[in-house]
C-alpha cells in the first residue's frame, strides 16, 4: 500500500478525524467538508489541525487555505 501524499488531521475536545488524499485538492476538499459538518453539528473550533507532506509549499498553501475556511463567516 502506497501512503497518501497528503494527510491532515483535524482534532478538538471530543473528536480526531484523519483526512487523507493523493492530490492537494482532494486533501483540502475532505477537510473543509469535515470543518464545515462541525460547525453545523456543534460551534466548535478545531484545537489543532496537523498537515503532514512532503512538499513544504503545499503545506503551507494547505494551512493558508484551511485558516480561512476556519474564519468564514457561518463557521466561527
Amino acid at each position: 500500500m502506497v501512503p497518501a501524499a497528503f494527510s491532515i488531521v483535524i482534532t478538538g475536545p471530543s473528536y480526531a478525524c484523519r483526512v487523507t488524499g493523493g492530490t492537494e485538492g482532494e486533501a483540502a476538499d475532505t477537510a473543509e467538508r469535515i470543518l464545515r459538518h462541525l460547525q453545523q453539528e456543534k460551534p466548535v473550533r478545531p484545537l489543532h489541525v496537523l498537515i503532514e507532506c512532503e512538499d513544504l509549499a503545499a503545506g503551507e498553501r494547505l494551512a493558508v487555505y484551511l485558516a480561512d475556511v476556519t474564519v468564514e463567516p457561518g463557521l466561527g
